[in-house]
């Protein structure tokens, strides 16, 4: 049966070993320094953990919402907007039809993603960010979520 650390572990596990031309963080609250830092680059961070503890007997069934930030730089917008397209496809194609080796996680399925390019005021290079939206069913004993 998963946890919520056990799952997101395992989720950055997967993006690390599936998109190996990106760095992948966990749980980062500062923000991603474009001018400073190595991209492209994912960032993983749980959002929501809800519980229906009437779906089976003994066993929770959680809902895990997640989120993966990728930020990217290019030699001008429009390279910046294809590499934006091109890492989102490279992390849904990285958790779609993955289910996980850790038992009591089923398959991600993502439900959205917004894509942005920076403001010149915001990156003196051409610059630009998306986060796609994600959620995935982990069965818990009870107590153990």
């Amino acid at each position: 049966m998963a946890t919520r650390e056990e799952a997101l572990a395992a989720i950055a596990a997967r993006l690390a070993a599936q998109v190996p031309t990106a760095t992948v963080e966990r749980a980062r609250r500062a923000p991603v320094e474009l001018e400073n830092e190595t991209l492209p680059r994912l960032v993983l961070a749980g959002t929501d953990w809800a519980a229906d503890e009437t779906a089976e007997p003994l066993i929770v069934h959680y809902t895990l919402s997640f989120a993966v930030t990728g930020y990217v730089v290019a030699r001008s917008d429009l390279l910046t907007e294809q590499a934006l397209g091109a890492l989102h496809a490279l992390v849904v194609a990285a958790l779609s039809g993955w289910t996980p080796a850790t038992a009591g996680l089923a398959v991600p399925v993502e439900e959205g993603a917004e894509f942005g390019l920076y403001d010149t005021e915001d990156s003196t290079k051409p610059a630009g960010d998306f986060t796609a939206r994600f959620s995935m069913l982990c069965l818990s004993a009870i107590g153990n979520g």
